[in-house]
């Protein structure tokens, strides 16, 4: 689209992604901020959402998996998402391996997003708000485990007294390591 290469990689690195993902700023807004800080104003809103929906990654299947497999042993699970509107769209209504793991009322997933909270998961209170709203006291708090790739994420948990396993994204280690993890912590056999 003609952007400079290292004007760019600051499409999700800049303030206004944030804001976005917290929703306190417009579609609009954030499209703006996107051609400041790429110097590109003569990018469209529909350019830069393309852009944006071309980054977002597919559900790994090897999770997916993992998912049915606790779900199946009655573990109960929620979802906690740094998010914008414009990924729960498109990951949530276009992509079909998602079927079933939404919040529809049906299976008692919650998912929580950043932008209908007004936060993010590092945000302070992030964790207590999913937490109060999940009905679990802070005192059992070690009693949730979160699975995040963000060690910022798993440092608010922490802080919070959850329990963390840091998902390591290397594709060949990452579902090995969280089913070890899962296993020793008595969630999977």
């Amino acid at each position: 689209l003609g952007v400079r290469p290292d004007k760019a990689a600051l499409f999700f690195h800049q303030k206004a992604y944030g804001e976005f993902a917290r929703w306190r700023i417009t579609v609009e807004q954030f499209a703006q901020a996107v051609r400041e800080v790429c110097e590109a104003q003569w990018l469209t809103d529909e350019q830069i959402r393309a852009a944006h929906d071309a980054h977002i990654y597919m559900v790994d299947l090897e999770v997916r998996a993992i998912l049915d497999e606790l779900r199946r042993r009655g573990v109960s699970l929620a979802f906690a998402t740094t998010t914008n509107v414009w990924q729960t769209h498109r990951v949530e209504r276009e992509f079909h391996a998602l079927a079933g793991l939404v919040d529809d009322g049906r299976d008692g997933i919650r998912i929580f997003r950043s932008h209908e909270m007004g936060m993010t998961k590092t945000d302070p209170e992030g964790f207590p708000m999913i937490l109060r709203q999940l009905g679990i006291a802070p005192e059992d708090a070690g009693t949730v485990l979160l699975v995040d790739d963000s060690p910022g994420a798993c440092e608010a948990a922490r802080r919070v007294g959850m329990e963390t396993h840091q998902f390591d994204t290397d594709p060949r280690e990452g579902v090995r390591k969280l089913r070890d993890d899962l296993t020793r912590r008595g969630l999977l056999k």
